[in-house]
């Protein structure tokens, strides 16, 4: 592994600015959602509102969450749809102040929990309901300040610290009710964060320690997937929110997909998937330390990028993840809408290896739509 794992300052002593993560308490287990009355209990809420997906709605899982409400229920808003779209935030918010409830329980993906964590934003003049998340994916929103939603058409982020849910339940049930492609394919979306937190300009030995831990975790259950999946869904799910507490700035795969995906159409798992893998290879030659560790952590055969590289694809490839973006049936011709509504939201995207303006952006998005990575960039 290297040796420098964060950038000195001009006098050679390590430099950096870290403030410690805060989340929510985070329980974990085989059968967590056992522990879900005793955290109501503990966080002193009376009336709860369940969110959920349609999908999700109709599980074994989801009427297993909701038997461990029991007499708290106030109700249950099954209507979250990817994207978060803000109009069923604002029904949701006006739904749970109608039955008077205190709480909200978020059971799903990161749509579903960002509807939790808007609806909170949304009564930031008024008492703080109480907000529990259920990961039923691996992009780390139940630790995050962030919200992403989509309002009129245009995709927002709403940021506040009172929208870190009070606790979160990380039960492997939960993912296992999703179909699997849908479920390991999310785990790139904690493979992607890792990639660049480990780059990032703000990144401290701190950082680093959460992110080679998470992936240390990504290859445990990427190794137990096809023989002890509850492990793995486990493994993944802790992963999840080590890869998303650091907080530290992220780069231009994340840039990208978070125009693209909505854009698109295209899942966040598979846009994070093939943009970390693609910006991953065009960033390497500025960052061929970082990237070193990335191939220790994985146990790659190899320690230079193209090691990690490779390591990478194949847990892409493992976890059913498309190498380019026509295998997710984007079409070519649509690529220069997503760089010039990128460009129109912030400019080019800041990277360890900057991004020239439309003509760089199109480079990497090119690459992205076929999967097919060049020796030299």
């Amino acid at each position: 592994m290297a040796e420098d794992t964060w950038s000195p300052g001009n006098d050679g002593v390590a430099a950096f600015d870290w403030a410690s993560p805060a989340s929510g308490r985070v329980v974990a287990g085989p059968d967590a959602l056992a522990r879900l009355p005793g955290l109501l209990s503990d966080l002193g809420v009376s009336r709860v509102v369940l969110v959920t997906s349609p999908s999700m709605s109709r599980s074994a899982i989801f009427g297993l969450a909701r038997e461990q409400v029991g007499d708290r229920l106030a109700g249950v808003h099954p209507t979250v749809t990817p994207h978060t779209p803000m109009e069923d935030v604002r029904s949701l918010r006006d739904s749970a102040v109608t039955r008077g409830a205190d709480c909200y329980v978020a059971i799903g993906g990161s749509s579903v929990i960002d509807a939790m964590k808007a609806a909170v934003w949304l009564d930031r003049d008024g008492a703080k309901p109480r907000a529990v998340a259920v990961p039923a994916t691996f992009g780390g929103a139940e630790v995050t300040p962030r919200a992403g939603v989509t309002d009129s058409g245009e995709k927002t982020g709403l940021t506040s610290e009172r929208i870190v849910p009070d606790a979160v339940v990380l039960d492997p049930r939960v993912p296992a009710a999703l179909p699997p492609g849908l479920a390991h394919a999310s785990v790139a979306n904690a493979l992607a964060h890792c990639v660049e937190g480990l780059a990032a300009p703000d990144r401290s030995p701190m950082s680093d320690a959460f992110y080679l831990r998470s992936l240390a975790l990504i290859q445990h259950g990427a190794r137990h997937l096809s023989g002890r999946r509850p492990v793995a869904l486990g493994a993944f799910q802790a992963a999840s929110v080590l890869a998303a507490l650091p907080r530290v700035r992220m780069s231009a795969a994340h840039a990208i997909v978070h125009t693209l995906s909505p854009l698109l159409g295209v899942s966040h798992a598979v846009a994070h998937g093939v943009l970390c893998r693609t910006v991953m290879s065009y960033t390497a030659p500025s960052v061929g330390d970082r990237h070193a560790l990335i191939a220790a952590a994985l146990d790659a055969r190899g320690t230079g990028p193209a090691a990690a590289l490779d390591r990478v694809t194949s847990l892409l490839d493992g976890l059913g993840v498309p190498r380019g973006l026509r295998d997710a049936g984007v079409r070519r011709d649509r690529l220069p809408l997503v760089a010039d509504a990128l460009l129109r939201a912030s400019g080019p995207p800041a990277n360890p290896r900057p991004v020239r303006g439309r003509e760089g952006l199109l480079r990497i998005l090119g690459h992205a739509w076929s999967g097919e990575l060049p020796a030299n960039w």
